[in-house]
């Protein structure tokens, strides 16, 4: 029976019983507590394209493990015992963000939420769609949770992923017989800017530059599949090794095209650049994807 179907049925069976509206209840009021988080954060992507361009890429995944990995539609619509657990979660957490700060001085606890508000929607798809999205919520509410962690870092890690880019690209261009330097220029107003030399062309290394967007999301989906395939602590952390590695190669692998293409290809330098950014971050996803054993084929149901 269609997934439509099956909710019509279980709402028409089900919306007589107080219970249900119970249930619909508690989740209203978690929504509703949670909406500022949610509104944060669509801000946020909105400014930062980088964080928007992750948040497709998770989407898009989770969309593939939806069509590959055997996700099933049991009694939805029911508090099942997996959406009662994330429920609870989601509302002790969220207790302690507010309850923690009162007796104690502990800052960290403000960030509750965010583990808060990601057990808060793996509960509500269980109990849309039951039992048989266990491991699909499970896998996403982990990867968001760190999605929405690592959000907050980016501004913290601007200058040393971009001094790591100038670096390696500078020494990856001098293998190919360039001359560069790299360095501080000052500005009458606002911070130096980081620029690279390369045979007396000027490039300023932006926080564009600075590889957060494709590390972010190589990051992500090394973890993703990590929690999918339930791997122990020591080869999930070899997942996530692996993904912040290539998604810093590709980086400087970027950073470097274009700098050897700019020479030639000045009046169409934008053009360049978006065209280069686009195909190396979507090479560089491609290739975790494949290398870290991402579903491209339907799998047995587990």
């Amino acid at each position: 029976m269609p997934i439509r179907q099956q909710l019509v049925s279980s709402f028409t069976e089900k919306y007589r019983q107080p219970s249900f509206w119970l249930h619909v209840l508690l989740f209203g009021l978690l929504t509703a507590a949670l909406w500022p988080l949610t509104t944060w954060f669509a801000q946020t992507a909105n400014d930062q394209s980088r964080i928007f361009n992750a948040l497709i890429v998770l989407v898009a995944a989770s969309v593939l493990l939806v069509r590959f990995g055997g996700v099933t539609v049991t009694q939805p619509l029911e508090l099942n015992a997996s959406a009662r657990r994330a429920l609870y979660a989601a509302y002790g957490l969220l207790m302690a963000t507010y309850l923690v700060p009162m007796v104690a001085d502990a800052a960290w606890a403000r960030l509750l939420i965010i583990p808060a508000y990601c057990c808060a929607l793996a509960a509500m798809v269980r109990f849309v769609f039951g039992e048989g999205t266990q491991r699909l919520t499970r896998t996403v509410a982990g990867t968001l949770c760190a999605f929405l962690l690592l959000s907050i870092l980016m501004e913290p890690l601007d200058w040393p992923l971009r001094s790591m880019a100038g670096q390696w690209s500078g020494y990856v261009l001098g293998l190919f017989g360039q001359s560069t330097d790299l360095g501080l220029v000052g500005q009458e107003a606002g911070p130096p800017m980081l620029i690279l030399m390369v045979n007396d062309y000027p490039f300023h290394v932006a926080s564009e530059c600075n590889g957060f967007g494709v590390i972010l999301t190589s990051l992500l989906l090394s973890l993703l599949l990590a929690i999918y395939r339930r791997l122990n602590v020591f080869d999930l952390c070899l997942n996530m090794l692996a993904g912040v590695i290539i998604g810093f190669i590709f980086n400087t692998l970027r950073i470097v095209i274009i700098v050897m293409l700019a020479p030639s290809q000045m009046e169409h330098y934008h053009l360049m650049h978006e065209i280069v950014g686009g195909l190396t971050y979507w090479a560089c996803l491609i290739l975790v994807w494949v290398s870290l054993n991402g579903p491209t084929r339907p799998e047995a149901i587990k």
